[in-house]
């Protein structure tokens, strides 16, 4: 697709999204899908519909735009789109009959050794380390060890619940996400001089939808839910597959579970709030 085709795309996608985000709205708070963020309001949850509707309505646009030109679509967007949606159904059901209060590996055996049953938090795990490795395996680059692809499966696993960990504040999800696709895009074009934009293209509507969900996001005036947060999550691994070699995907890897050891041992909410630069970030655009 040219400049000016994928310029069109863009415009006549940010037009959907304007039209499309108050009927979301409208949807969720009309079928109860409504719960109390931290402050104790009231307001929508799940608004990572809207990120799933605008990845496929671009799907559906860019298939029908390659039919009539007589074009294939590219693999990766075909494979993209669908693990994504995977992970954001995951998501959606985790948000709709999911335990709020389980919470973290021992959260989850502790309730399936109570209750003999297992946690929706646990059928979606299983569920991203399918999307994950189906991803992973898909886009595998051949310069990539092949013993390096399950730590690829770790890191997309790890990368898409490390947005969902973050998600307890208005806002603070987003801007790990926004801040991560700029880290890894700046240090793919300085080590490489170059970046697979044919790959990439498959993150357009979701960087677009983030975009408009920002705002509503930060003031506290909607949730993302685990649908949104997940799908943050899975999009950004899917950036550094596709960005980053794998010495620095080790790396990144090593630093999620970092982030993932603690939020087992203590509250990642208390780290941020203890760090000056960090709680200032995180209540930056807050009301």
């Amino acid at each position: 697709m040219g400049i000016v085709g994928s310029l069109l795309d863009l415009i006549i996608l940010a037009a959907a999204g304007r039209w499309l985000l108050p009927h979301v709205v409208r949807f969720l708070q009309g079928h109860g899908q409504v719960e109390s963020n931290y402050t104790g309001h009231t307001v929508p949850r799940g608004l990572g519909v809207f990120l799933w509707l605008l990845l496929w309505l671009h799907q559906l646009t860019i298939q029908l735009t390659s039919f009539a030109a007589g074009r294939e679509l590219e693999a990766n967007r075909h494979v993209f789109a669908f693990a994504a949606t995977l992970v954001f159904l995951l998501g959606w059901t985790d948000d709709l009959i999911g335990h709020k209060e389980v919470k973290g590996l021992r959260g989850h055996f502790r309730y399936w050794k109570e209750s003999k049953t297992v946690s929706m938090g646990a059928v979606k795990a299983l569920g991203i380390a399918s999307a994950a490795a189906w991803l992973v395996i898909s886009v595998h680059n051949k310069q990539t060890p092949h013993l390096w692809v399950g730590g690829q499966i770790v890191m997309v696993m790890l990368m898409t619940n490390a947005l969902n960990l973050l998600d307890v504040r208005p806002g603070r999800s987003l801007k790990v996400f926004f801040a991560g696709i700029a880290a890894v895009g700046l240090l793919g074009f300085a080590i490489a001089r170059h970046l697979p934009v044919d790959g990439l293209q498959p993150l357009g509507p979701i960087l677009l939808g983030a975009a408009f969900l920002y705002g509503t996001d930060v003031r506290g005036r909607g949730m993302l839910g685990d649908a949104g947060a997940n799908l943050l999550g899975f999009t950004l691994g899917y950036a550094v597959l596709m960005c980053l070699p794998w010495g620095l995907q080790l790396f990144i890897t090593a630093v999620l579970g970092y982030v993932h050891r603690q939020a087992e041992v203590s509250s990642l909410t208390l780290l941020i709030e203890r760090n000056r630069f960090l709680h200032w970030l995180d209540r930056l655009g807050r009301t």
